[in-house]
C-alpha cells in the first residue's frame, strides 16, 4: 500500500566491498535468509509503494546488479569518497523530481516497512526539507550524535569519533535513514565540503539545511536494531538470529506451535496453516507449503517446492524435497522422498527411498502413489513409478527397476 500521493523515490547506498567480510563477493549480495542482504532492503522499499529506486553501487558493480531484479536504476560511484559523495551520484537520476527522496543503506536486512512508512509519513506531516530517524540510547558509543539548541531544534550530527567529551553524552543517535526534499538534498549536497580524510559526509547535509532556514524535523525508530549493519560474518550470523526470531513468531502469531524456537528454521516464504505443530531440529525451506493440523519433526527437513495437504504427520529423521503429500498421509521415520506425488490418507513406512535415478532428469518425472497405498518400510523407489490407489507395497520392494 502507498504511504503518499507524493511522488517518492528511494536511494539505497551499496558502493562498499565488505572488507571486514574477508570475501571476494560483495557484502550486500551475501545471502540471509535466501535472498541477498539488499533484496530485504529493496522488500521494504517496495512494500511500502515506492517504484522510483536508485541503487549507488561500487565494488564488483555488476555482479551486485543481477542480484537487484527488475525496477532498480543503478549509478556506479567508482571512487569510495564518502556517503555525500554517493548520494551525489544518485542526481542525476533525480533530474527534474519533485517529490521527497527516502535515503536508506543497503546491508540492513532488518528495516521494515512500518519504519520506512512512518518515516515517510512523519516527513510529509512536518513539512521538513529533512526528517531523520533518530534512536535513544543508554550507551550510544559508535553512533553519531543529534545535536540540538536550546529551543530543541537539531541543528548539526557529530560523528562519535569528532564528538567532544558533553557530545559523547548525548543519547540521541542518528540512526541513518533520512528523507529529504528532492530540491533541498541537491543543494544541501553542492555545499558540504571534503572531511580532512577527502570524504564527503551525508551527515553534513543537516548543518547545510540549517546554516540556510531550512526546517529539520525527526522520526523516532520503532527498533534501533532494525538499522543493525553488517559488517563481519559474525555481524551476519547475529543478524540471522535476530531474523529467525521474528519470522518464527509471525508464524506462531499465526496459529502454529513452534515447540522450540531456538533449533527451527522455517523460511519466510513458507506457508503454515492453523494448528500444526512443528517439533525441534525442523528446516522447513523456500516455498514450502503446509496445511492445517499437520504434525512435523522432530529432525526433519522440508526441502523446497514441498505441500502437505491438512492432517499429514511426517515423522522423525524425514526428508521431503519437491513433493505433495496427500491429506492425512503419514511418512514415518527416516524416509526420503523427492519428486513424489502421495495420494490421501497414505502411510509410507520407515526407511522408505525415492531416488529417481539417472536419466530422468528434473522436469515432469515423479512417483506417483495412489489414495490409501500402505508401503511397508524399507521400499525404494528407482524411477518414475504410479501405485495405484488401495494397495499395499511389500516391505523392502524395489519398485522401478530395471532388468
Amino acid at each position: 500500500m502507498a504511504v503518499s500521493k507524493r511522488p517518492i523515490a528511494a536511494v539505497i547506498l551499496a558502493a562498499g566491498d565488505g572488507t571486514r567480510m574477508l570475501s571476494r563477493i560483495p557484502k550486500v549480495i551475501h545471502a540471509l535468509y535466501g535472498k541477498p542482504l539488499i533484496g530485504h532492503v529493496l522488500d521494504a522499499i517496495r512494500a511500502v509503494g515506492i517504484v522510483k529506486i536508485v541503487a549507488v553501487l561500487g565494488y564488483r558493480s555488476d555482479l551486485v546488479r543481477s542480484h537487484l531484479g527488475t525496477g532498480v536504476q543503478v549509478v556506479i560511484q567508482r571512487s569510495l569518497k564518502g556517503t555525500g559523495h554517493a548520494v551525489a551520484q544518485a542526481l542525476p537520476k533525480l533530474k527534474g523530481f519533485k517529490g521527497d527522496v527516502v535515503i536508506l543503506y543497503g546491508d540492513t536486512p532488518l528495516l521494515t516497512p512500518q519504519t520506512v512508512r512512518g518515516l515517510i509519513e512523519a516527513h510529509q506531516k512536518s513539512g521538513a526539507a529533512c526528517t531523520l530517524l533518530t534512536a535513544q540510547l543508554k550507551d550510544p558509543a559508535g553512533y553519531g550524535r543529534i545535536v540540538r539548541d536550546r529551543t530543541g531544534r537539531v541543528v548539526r550530527i557529530v560523528e562519535d569519533a569528532d564528538a567532544t567529551q558533553a557530545e559523547r553524552m548525548i543519547e540521541e543517535i542518528n540512526v541513518g535513514a533520512y528523507c529529504f526534499q528532492a530540491k533541498a538534498l541537491t543543494t544541501a549536497l553542492k555545499s558540504v565540503r571534503p572531511a580532512p580524510n577527502g570524504e564527503y559526509y551525508l551527515t553534513d547535509t543537516i548543518a547545510a539545511l540549517v546554516r540556510t532556514g531550512q526546517k529539520l524535523s525527526t522520526a523516532p525508530t520503532r527498533s534501533v536494531g532494525e538499522f543493525m549493519g553488517i559488517n563481519t560474518r559474525a555481524d551476519l550470523a547475529r543478524v540471522q538470529t535476530i531474523m529467525r526470531s521474528r519470522i518464527l513468531e509471525r508464524f506462531m502469531l499465526g496459529g502454529v506451535t513452534i515447540i522450540d524456537p531456538y533449533t527451527t528454521y522455517i523460511d519466510g516464504s513458507a506457508v503454515i496453516g492453523q494448528d500444526t505443530v512443528i517439533y525441534p531440529h525442523t528446516v522447513i525451506e523456500q516455498g514450502a507449503r503446509i496445511g492445517k493440523r499437520c504434525q512435523v519433526g522432530p529432525f526433519c527437513r522440508i526441502g523446497p517446492g514441498t505441500v502437505l495437504e491438512n492432517d499429514v504427520t511426517v515423522a522423525n529423521f524425514v526428508d521431503l524435497s519437491r513433493s505433495r503429500v496427500g491429506a492425512q498421509s503419514k511418512i514415518l521415520h527416516h524416509s526420503y522422498i523427492n519428486r513424489a506425488r502421495i495420494g490421501k490418507r497414505v502411510t509410507v513406512g520407515a526407511g522408505t527411498v525415492t531416488a529417481l535415478g539417472e536419466g530422468h532428469g528434473s522436469g515432469g518425472s515423479m512417483i506417483r502413489v495412489g489414495d490409501r497405498v500402505e508401503i511397508e518400510g524399507g521400499a525404494l523407489f528407482l524411477g518414475p513409478v504410479s501405485v495405484r490407489a488401495g494397495v499395499v507395497v511389500p516391505a523392502g520392494s524395489a519398485l522401478g527397476r530395471k532388468s
